[in-house]
């Protein structure tokens, strides 16, 4: 569809094809407007291949959309770019996973789980505890 859009030099260009991208950009912005209003966030980031693919070309109108569907104030305060992890995006995220476990337990080490089964009662025990 970019492609299409956009083609390289001496190529014509399809008339629909920059419409389709237009609609596009208005449907993720009025996605990314809904999670500004409902997060407020400051920063939100397209990544991984939708930023690859969609790139600095399409991103004026997908926060263009973004800010004209979102409420003024958290609107104010965010910024919509691109990301800059490219294709790895999926496989930092996922690298950083046991990171967040081990930072979630205090820099602690999982407790041995038992090697024999828990009587009843003290399961029942350990799901009421507060954590």
């Amino acid at each position: 569809m970019l492609a299409a859009a956009h083609p390289p030099e001496g190529g014509t260009a399809d008339p629909v094809a920059p419409a389709v991208l237009e609609e596009t950009a208005e449907h993720l912005g009025a996605g990314l407007s809904d999670l500004i209003n409902l997060f407020q966030p400051e920063r939100i980031l397209i990544g991984g291949w939708a930023g690859l693919a969609l790139g600095s070309r399409f991103l004026p109108a997908v926060r263009r959309h973004a800010m004209s569907y979102a409420l003024r104030h958290p609107a104010g305060k965010v910024t919509v770019d691109l990301g800059r992890l490219g294709p790895d995006a999926v496989t930092v995220g996922a690298a950083i996973l046991p990171l967040a476990d081990f930072f979630a337990r205090g820099g602690r080490r999982p407790d041995p789980a038992p090697e024999y089964p828990l009587p009843a009662w003290h399961t029942a025990l350990q799901e009421r505890a507060p954590r």
